[in-house]
């Protein structure tokens, strides 16, 4: 029998107390045998994936933003790669997203709707994909890393910015990066001669999403066993209302202001040092760097594809 862990992070964007109880509800309702866990200041995400695969879980729902994602996936990932269980084995853990925060980026990729009731339908009656995930340092993501100009767009979003403001808080601290200085980048990528690179930031990335119809690495594929290695090479106001009408188009790769490359592995040294973020998330790391593939490495839910629904109907 199905052993549900819910993990749910109680202070996330937009999640609260309506949030925790429409879960709930929308479970009950479907009949499914669970148990509720809250994250805490001392308690993280990350602690309760990994307790919850000691105790043999074989279902994680991870409820809210994409910190609170970013945490269960390094939880439950550290945790399969030490114990050396396969993703896409039978009995590997599955994991579930209901989105709770401001921008749900990882939900996006997954194409997750942030509802919670067609959220939990996906949990509970959904298609199981495996994907790829990257690692940096101590740091596994599903998303990506950013450097330079994108993590300071993370950085600069403030929690109550985000709170009150949305998504409109990273546009607001895009507007201050405008005319951002570039600076010198040395990039390796696999067993090639290293490169030296001018630009504003760069985004190493396992998914290719921003939001909505944006996406800033349009081959990234979540099982391709790639990274995606995104050079924004300068940042004026030109540049950004041109890269966004090349996105909306889908012909992102052809605007000049940025570059793309492919790796499995991929060392970045920076001068001067950058920061660094983690799937939207500001990390206590700088360049240098190395990334690398984690190919195949988590089992998660996502919505049953219209092929598949097909399939089914037609026996």
């Amino acid at each position: 029998m199905e052993k549900m862990i819910v993990i749910l992070n109680p202070k996330s964007g937009s999640s609260g107390e309506d949030f925790k109880a429409e879960i709930e509800k929308a479970l009950h309702t479907r009949g499914i045998e669970y148990e509720l866990r809250e994250t805490t200041l001392e308690i993280s995400g990350s602690d309760l994936a990994r307790a919850a695969l000691e105790e043999g879980a074989s279902h994680i729902v991870a409820c809210g933003g994409d910190g609170t994602i970013m945490s269960v996936v390094n939880g439950l990932g550290h945790a399969m790669i030490e114990k050396k269980i396969a993703a896409d084995d039978e009995k590997a853990p599955l994991l579930s997203i209901i989105p709770g925060g401001t921008a749900n980026l990882i939900a996006a990729a997954l194409d997750i709707p942030h509802d919670v009731q067609k959220s939990v339908s996906i949990a509970v009656a959904g298609e199981n994909k495996v994907i790829d995930l990257g690692r940096c340092g101590l740091h596994l993501f599903a998303l990506g890393v950013g450097l330079g100009l994108t993590e300071r767009l993370v950085s600069q979003a403030s929690t109550k910015q985000k709170e009150t403001l949305g998504k409109a808080a990273y546009a607001i601290a895009m507007l201050k990066e405008l005319g951002a200085k570039p600076v010198t980048f040395t990039i390796k990528r696999d067993d090639k001669k290293s490169q030296r690179k001018r630009g504003v930031a760069i985004v190493i990335a396992n998914a290719g999403e921003i939001g909505g119809a944006l996406k800033f690495a349009p081959d990234a594929k979540m099982d391709d066993g790639l990274l995606d290695i995104c050079i924004l090479h300068r940042f004026y106001l030109r540049d950004v209302l041109r890269l966004i009408w090349n996105m909306l188009l889908g012909r992102v790769r052809e605007d000049r202001a940025v570059s793309f490359y492919h790796a499995k592995r991929v060392e970045i040294r920076s001068n001067p040092p950058l920061d660094l973020q983690v799937d939207g998330e500001v990390v206590d790391m700088q360049t240098p760097l190395v990334c690398e593939i984690v190919p195949r490495g988590l089992k998660v839910r996502v919505p049953v594809k219209e092929e598949s629904l097909t399939e089914a109907v037609m026996g």
